[in-house]
């Protein structure tokens, strides 16, 4: 009897491990957020998609360089190199978005999507204006 009380005592402490870790998880993003803010121009929290994972980031643009970032990911994307920039409410894979739009890049044949809250979608279109890449004409 005393081992199903110690097996479901260590289940309740892992599922309130997991439970905290993830609280902290949104603290990480805010530190992420705070070191750019002196050096950008504009800085949101968003999800970035990837196979189909919701994954948090802190996003930043500067003048040259957009940003993604989070605990497990750092990277970034030269802006002379995004050939084009999309804002659209569903998904490359046609699902679609609650709560937001989504803000598309594309690098020549990567597209890197980031689901944006709505309330800094307005934000996010006067720093990152959608733009095409002019098709060429098929003779």
């Amino acid at each position: 009897m005393p081992i199903w009380f110690l097996i479901a005592a260590a289940i309740a402490l892992a599922v309130l491990g997991w439970n905290l870790y993830r609280r902290l998880g949104a603290d990480r993003i805010e530190k992420f957020m705070t070191r750019r803010r002196p050096t950008a121009r504009m800085v949101s929290r968003a999800d970035f998609v990837d196979s189909g994972r919701h994954v948090p980031v802190a996003l930043a643009v500067t003048d040259s360089t957009f940003f993604y970032e989070n605990g497990d990911i750092q990277s970034t994307l030269d802006l002379q190199w995004v050939r084009e920039i999309e804002y659209d409410t569903a998904l490359t894979t046609g699902a679609a978005v609650a709560g937001g739009k989504v803000l598309r890049l594309r690098c020549y044949n990567q597209t890197f999507e980031f689901v944006l809250a709505n309330d800094v979608v307005a934000r996010w279109h006067m720093m990152m204006p959608p733009r095409r890449t002019a098709v060429p004409a098929v003779a």
